[in-house]
């Protein structure tokens, strides 16, 4: 299904550490959205400038935050890739074109059951929409925790935001020289999850997995091999570079 056509205005740029920029804009008319859920970006082909190429990236705020402090995406600038060229021409009071709102990455709530949170690297936009949102504060879910990786403390781009909306957060960062301690873990996500209690509920809780195809398919292969989650009990995105993609179709 085709989303709305919007322009919006860029308010904000911020470059961090592991080639990732967070942008933030107003559209110029407000529009709503489901935490988890994504848009397109309308972005020029380097290769044809009359043509252009759209790029899905998620949001990375709730809708009724966006709507008050500008919406947000938290995108990977990929060597090479459309995209990249694209963001290092814009600046702060540019426009854009885009198009939303589109996914099923999106927050069940039922009753008695846990949701975790686990994503790497851009992969964590989505599940920052859902940790933020007043859909999660106002649900009847039983707990909620979350399982961020990535390759250093400096490429973490929203430090302390989980934690600020009372999930129990653990960072697995692979490059740490130190010996780390909690909430820092040494190693990737599916090793976090090896380490947790005997008693965690692994039944009775819901998995949202977010980031690259192959963190995706050793999280679920853990799950389900080590502890017998269902299919039903999964929900993940893959963030795959545009160039994997059509490699991989």
């Amino acid at each position: 299904m085709a989303g709305r056509n919007y322009r919006a205005q860029i308010t904000e740029i911020r470059e961090i550490e592991g080639d990732t920029v967070l942008v933030r804009f107003m559209p110029q008319h407000r529009f709503g959205y489901e935490p988890g859920q994504f848009l397109s970006l309308q972005v020029p082909d380097q290769h044809d400038p009359k043509e252009s190429v759209w790029r899905a990236y998620s949001y990375s705020l709730p809708p009724e935050l966006a709507r008050e402090q500008g919406y947000e995406l938290c995108i990977k600038k990929v060597k090479g890739g459309q995209t990249k060229a694209y963001l290092e021409t814009l600046k702060v009071g540019d426009w854009i074109s885009l198009r939303s709102s589109y996914g099923d990455f999106k927050l069940k709530t039922e009753a008695g059951r846990g949701v975790a949170l686990i994503g790497t690297g851009t992969g964590v936009a989505p599940l920052r929409s859902i940790a933020l949102s007043e859909q999660i504060q106002n649900s009847n879910i039983d707990f909620a925790v979350a399982i961020l990786g990535f390759r250093t403390f400096n490429e973490i781009p929203y430090p302390g935001d989980f934690e600020r909306a009372g999930i129990a957060t653990t960072y697995a960062l692979s490059k740490i020289f130190e010996k780390p301690q909690f909430p820092f873990f040494k190693g990737r996500v599916t090793d976090v999850l090896k380490q947790l209690k005997p008693d965690f509920p692994w039944l009775a809780t819901d998995f949202y997995v977010c980031g690259s195809g192959d963190m995706i398919r050793e999280v679920v292969r853990f799950l389900q091999s080590a502890h017998g989650v269902k299919d039903s009990a999964i929900i993940a995105e893959a963030f795959e570079p545009a160039q994997a993609a059509k490699k991989a179709a």
